[in-house]
């Protein structure tokens, strides 16, 4: 059984390295280029999500291959609250949920703008993953997806997709 979990664990790692290797590789060919010269384009923040998420997946499997996994998973944990989630096997349904909920943040980035598609795609996350702090993790979702919003247009005047806050002349 362990053995299992193992092998899944790699192949999971793996998989979540390839996909922030595309992601990050699509930015660079389909987020345009601003026509006007600024030095915070649409393009960096989705850069750098990417490369992150590029070097985060990396790390973990280079855990998973060097056998480093558990007692940093139990640790990670630890910081969380989420020690009761620390298992030996990986759970994919979980991890195709959340890749759903990723490709999912892609097409309706435009739809429905930055912020509320950030609010949601975070909050699908907390369901799915079964955090015990609602109503706080919906208060850091608030405050992070409207307050970057508000950041890059109206400090850094970088241009996110509006949605329907468009609507109200946001």
């Amino acid at each position: 059984m362990a053995k299992v979990a193992k092998r899944e664990e790699r192949i999971a790692s793996v998989v979540m390295t390839v996909f922030a290797a595309a992601y990050l590789v699509g930015t660079f060919f389909f987020i345009p280029k601003t026509t006007i010269k600024q030095q915070v384009g649409p393009d960096v923040f989705p850069k750098a999500v990417g490369g992150l998420m590029l070097l985060v997946s990396a790390l973990y499997a280079i855990q998973q291959f060097k056998g480093w996994a558990k007692e940093a998973d139990e640790k990670r944990a630890a910081i969380i609250g989420a020690e009761e989630k620390v298992e030996t096997k990986a759970d994919l349904k979980t991890m195709g949920i959340m890749l759903l909920v990723m490709i999912g943040y892609a097409l309706l980035f435009d739809l429905l703008g930055y912020a509320l598609v950030t609010f949601l795609a975070y909050m699908t996350g907390v369901l799915v993953l079964n955090r015990k702090h609602l109503v706080r993790d919906t208060i850091i979702a608030l405050i992070a997806s409207f307050g970057m919003y508000f950041i890059f247009t109206l400090l850094l005047r970088v241009q996110l997709p509006a949605g329907p806050l468009a609507l109200l002349g946001l």
